[in-house]
């Protein structure tokens, strides 16, 4: 029943501008990337790279573009009674609930995809020296992948409460805005769920790149608490 509901959920978004949205912010890191020289000397050109392009694609824009994306997977049941129609059918709730949540996931993993991409193709057209980190840069990719979680439990609850595009959205920033404050700060960096997608990418030598402080606290914790409260949500709408 899931893999209907999301073979259904992707042709909801198949023809949308959803799709060019993933370029965004490995493009612009790209762009960054672009920008800087590294200083002489350096034993690997390549991971001053990725500290130069991880900032313009995690602390801002990924965040944000997660709440795009949630709004987009939710924009046609707010549309013509969708939500009626949607629960009218013999399929569970939750199983609904559980479907958008991985279209949702599967479209931060291609924005993690190619940001990957962007960076291999950003490095080898600038010639940096040195060998390729190639474990290292997976180890932060797909630590800020396994960070956005809780930012998507919580935007998918949002645009299935709100029928407005703007209303999450705007929300979403306010909260991703003290990013750049947050990030230096030794008290809250640990705990704050829209920080962790750019403390996870930052190689700092840990498991997963961070303390184990963020990882219980300010993903898992937060990832279990929104995740219930919008299956509940989704459990108790009134059609």
């Amino acid at each position: 029943m899931v893999r209907s509901l999301l073979a259904s959920e992707f042709m909801k978004i198949r023809k949308t501008k959803v799709w060019v949205l993933l370029f965004i912010s490995p493009l612009l890191a790209g762009i960054v990337g672009f920008t800087g020289s590294p200083p002489s000397g350096l034993p690997n050109e390549w991971i001053f790279l990725f500290t130069m392009m991880v900032p313009a694609h995690s602390l801002l824009i990924l965040p944000l573009m997660i709440s795009v994306f949630s709004g987009f997977i939710c924009r046609y049941e707010h549309q013509h009674g969708g939500w009626r129609q949607l629960f009218s059918m013999p399929v569970g709730r939750q199983q609904v609930y559980l479907a958008k949540f991985l279209i949702v996931f599967g479209l931060v993993t291609v924005n993690q995809v190619m940001f990957f991409a962007i960076f291999m193709l950003t490095g080898y057209i600038r010639g940096m020296e040195g060998s390729v980190p190639i474990e290292l840069v997976l180890k932060c990719t797909a630590g800020g992948l396994v960070s956005t979680l809780p930012l998507i439990a919580l935007t998918l609850w949002l645009a299935m409460i709100w029928s407005s595009f703007a209303a999450p959205f705007t929300l979403n920033v306010i909260l991703t805005l003290p990013n750049i404050l947050v990030a230096n700060s030794e008290t809250f960096r640990p705990i704050y769920p829209w920080v962790q997608p750019f403390v996870m990418m930052m190689p700092q030598g840990e498991v997963f790149s961070v303390p184990i402080q963020s990882l219980l606290v300010a993903i898992g914790a937060a990832f279990i608490l929104f995740y219930t409260a919008g299956s509940l949500n989704i459990q108790k709408r009134a059609v």
